[in-house]
């Protein structure tokens, strides 16, 4: 069965983007809806550059409203400095597969300035168990990808340290946002300590 429009059209915004990707992950047999989700992998090429993971799938089917608001079409992206193992590489497509399954896991659709915990480490960010989701942050960076369909939200996934957790519950999202951009490199772990 060949892919809906609006993922072909995702897909190749991706690739007009990024280009060709290195690999990719594909999960089958998801939760209902999402039957499969692709996680394409762009790795870094040295030590200094960054290795870009994009969910394709999750964007098949709005996600469930709440509150009366409709809950949008949206896709993926984490970024993480430094060429990874394979085993971290595998990790992260899987961490961020299981969170492009949420809102039909939960019932509740995903958004810009949301914080989603994940109860232990992600793989290649020691000290960070939480995410905060967040929109584009520096210029010609996308933000939603038109398609033939709707437009697609383009979710950037960004791990926090449980202390950079609590401090975001007492700031509105877009000011911790700042602040997180102006104190680390938020595509490395945070410092320890």
């Amino acid at each position: 069965m060949s892919a809906p429009p609006i993922l072909r059209d995702v897909f190749h915004a991706l690739r007009d983007e990024w280009g060709d990707e290195h690999d990719g992950v594909t999960f089958e047999h998801g939760p209902p809806p999402v039957e499969r989700l692709d996680v394409m992998l762009f790795r870094a090429a040295d030590p200094g550059g960054v290795t870009a993971f994009a969910t394709v799938g999750m964007s098949a089917h709005p996600m469930p409203p709440r509150e009366g608001r409709a809950g949008g079409r949206a896709e993926l992206r984490l970024f993480r400095r430094g060429i990874l193992q394979r085993g971290d590489e595998q990790g992260l497509a899987t961490r961020l597969a299981n969170l492009a399954v949420y809102p039909w896991t939960q019932d509740r659709p995903l958004g810009w300035g949301e914080l989603v915990g994940f109860g232990d480490e992600l793989p290649a960010f020691p000290g960070c168990s939480s995410v905060l989701l967040a929109g584009a942050w520096a210029a010609g960076q996308t933000s939603t990808v038109e398609t033939s369909v709707e437009p697609v939200r383009i979710l950037n996934v960004v791990p926090v340290s449980e202390p950079e957790r609590q401090h975001a519950l007492t700031r509105r999202p877009e000011d911790f946002f700042s602040d997180l951009l102006n104190t680390r490199d938020i595509f490395a772990p945070p410092p320890r300590g």
